[in-house]
């Protein structure tokens, strides 16, 4: 009876991409901190996770990871693809996530050796069978998901072991799986639709000699980026942090960089992290909590790989999670939480964020299988449980897809760059280029406070600012900040990327544009200035320190030139150029007037 259930599902499910009706999503890339589609639109996505694992997949089109299976797989998942975004039953997913199951990547012939237990042992690995796979089953796989209008992420074979080495037999396997999935034509080919999770779950990584500081996370990872730019994959890398993909803030200090700028962060999130459960789910706490455990959220775009949660069911049974706490029994989920109270304050982080894209845990977590199978129904995971994540997110998914899909028009108006780009004018001024900032006027002041050593604030340009007519960038202060704190000119919306720097020590700062060198030793591109960021690299111990701004602006006077300078008619309103002589009409440029210098560009 179930070969014939099975030999049914097959002719019903026959995986066919050519006959599919395709309708592939435009392209995704990372710019500042937001996914953008190939129109520049802001884009986050909202899918789910799943895995061509025959236990996983609980035997639904086999019993083995064996070639006689593969058809049967792929015909599985191009079911669910089409299920899962058939927006006319109510199904938004737009993204996929895939894991290169060890199940299909292991040699069974090898022997199994070492300490680790499950899929963190990767003693039967082997590099022939993933190149195999990949043709055969994964890209297949990734093309059925693209051709359903899905980005697809892939996800290394296996998890992390609780101990990683920089250096060490883990790093080396990360090295070899990337350097072969970079390597695919198929990857390589549709770069903007399948994407890379360099990691499954870090629980705790080490320098090679055994010491773990925050240094080691960038060191380990850091190698295993440059490889794959260095076979020339264009996509997006998403890059976990640890503590089972929780604990980023090391990446402030010892940031990981991309010569392509194409590099988001992968996290996860259960119902009990950020210090959020449902027995504390208060907004702005699990808004700040999830800031200081993943401050790179201001910096790049963010994709949650893990997430799930139902209410507590004392019919079933519960478990133990990551961090050794006890989980209440619920419908099917690994997290126990209930939408109103966990799932309100973990939108809200969502919403207050607008870059944080999502996967579910699994297909069991958003939709009913035995409904798809038995009734060819599309209906929510734990039906009628509304508390519950798959209930849910049929809900959110369709509130999401009317605006934030990828399109091919733009939809979403450029910001406008004002007169002078480095207006102080709140409107203008992002006090969360790192860390959530307050910035307010005073009098003829503007005073920047920033939180904690490395917040930044100031200006990011959705479009380019071309400064290639100006020579001159000044920053006026009030007063001389107490730490040390640092103006840096970007041509790239990169914050981690390459940048100009000045220390602000003086009440008037001035950065010669055109002789100024970038960290990296080279010539700001002028005509594509994309950030402007003032940041405290002093430590203030804890506390905010205090910016007070009075100006900024860029100029084309020679920064040689530019003084203070006094004039005794400065009551009735007179205008003096550079030289103290006295003009009239509208000037362009630099004038001072009523003893105080101004620009008009």
């Amino acid at each position: 009876m179930k070969k014939l259930l099975l030999s049914l599902f097959i002719a019903n499910f026959a995986f066919n991409l050519a006959s599919a009706q395709s309708k592939m999503a435009p392209g995704v890339h990372v710019d500042g901190n937001y996914l953008k589609d190939d129109a520049g639109n802001k884009v986050v996505l909202h899918g789910y996770m799943d895995t061509p694992s025959p236990y996983f997949n609980s035997n639904r089109w086999g019993y083995s990871s064996t070639d006689g299976n593969i058809r049967n797989c792929k015909a599985y998942f191009e079911m669910l693809f089409k299920a899962t975004t058939n927006n006319a039953k109510g199904t938004y997913c737009n993204i996929f996530r895939l894991h290169l199951d060890p199940c299909w990547t292991n040699d069974p012939n090898k022997p199994r050796t070492g300490s680790e237990t499950g899929e963190a042992n990767i003693s039967q690995f082997s590099e022939a069978r993933l190149k195999k796979y990949l043709r055969t089953l994964y890209t297949p796989i990734a093309q059925s998901a693209m051709s359903y209008g899905m980005h697809v992420i892939m996800r290394p074979p296996g998890v992390c072991p609780g101990d990683i080495y920089v250096g060490g037999e883990y790093q080396k396997y990360l090295m070899t799986v990337w350097d072969n999935v970079t390597k695919n034509d198929t990857v390589r080919k549709y770069y903007k639709h399948i994407s890379i999770e360099l990691a499954n779950e870090p629980v705790r990584i080490h320098q090679a000699n055994g010491e773990q500081n925050d240094q080691a996370l960038r060191d380990f990872f850091q190698p295993v980026i440059d490889k794959i730019r260095a076979n020339g994959y264009k996509g997006i890398i998403w890059v976990p942090g640890t503590g089972w993909q929780s604990s980023y803030a090391a990446y402030v200090k010892y940031p990981v960089t991309d010569p392509l700028n194409n590099m988001g962060f992968a996290v996860h999130d259960y119902c009990g992290w950020y210090g959020t459960s449902d027995q504390s789910y208060n907004h702005q706490n699990a808004i700040n909590q999830f800031a200081n455990q993943v401050p790179v959220v201001y910096t790049n775009p963010i994709v949650i790989t893990e997430v799930d949660w139902s209410p507590e069911n004392p019919n079933k049974e519960g478990h133990y999670n990551e961090h050794g706490d006890w989980v209440q029994p619920n419908y099917g989920t690994w997290a126990t939480g209930s939408t109103s109270k966990w799932g309100g304050a973990y939108k809200a982080t969502l919403d207050h964020y607008g870059n944080i894209s999502m996967t579910l845990s699994g297909t069991d977590t958003y939709l009913d299988w035995n409904s798809l199978r038995t009734k060819n129904e599309i209906v929510p995971a734990f039906p009628g449980v509304t508390e519950a994540c798959g209930e849910t997110c049929f809900k959110w998914y369709k509130e999401y897809a009317q605006v934030n899909y990828p399109s091919k028009e733009r939809y979403q108006p450029l910001q406008t760059i004002p007169e002078n780009p480095l207006s102080l004018d709140p409107s203008y001024f992002n006090t969360k280029l790192l860390y959530e900032n307050a910035y307010k006027k005073l009098g003829s002041n503007y005073v920047l406070s920033l939180v904690r050593q490395y917040a930044a604030a100031g200006w990011r340009f959705e479009e380019p600012f071309d400064a290639s007519q100006c020579n001159t960038m000044v920053i006026k202060l009030n007063r001389k900040p107490t730490y040390t704190t640092v103006v840096r000119v970007y041509d790239t919306s990169n914050y981690w990327g390459d940048y100009a720097e000045m220390k602000l020590g003086s009440y008037e700062n001035v950065m010669n544009l055109k002789e100024v060198k970038t960290i990296g030793g080279k010539n700001l591109d002028l005509s594509n200035i994309r950030m402007v960021a003032i940041t405290v690299t002093g430590d203030p111990k804890g506390s905010s320190t205090n910016v007070l701004l009075t100006d900024a602006y860029f100029t084309k006077e020679d920064p040689n030139a530019i003084s203070d300078i006094t004039t005794d008619a400065d009551a009735n309103n007179a205008m003096y150029d550079i030289t103290g002589r006295r003009i009239n009409g509208n000037p362009k440029g630099f004038f001072i007037q009523n003893g105080k210098k101004h620009w008009n560009y």
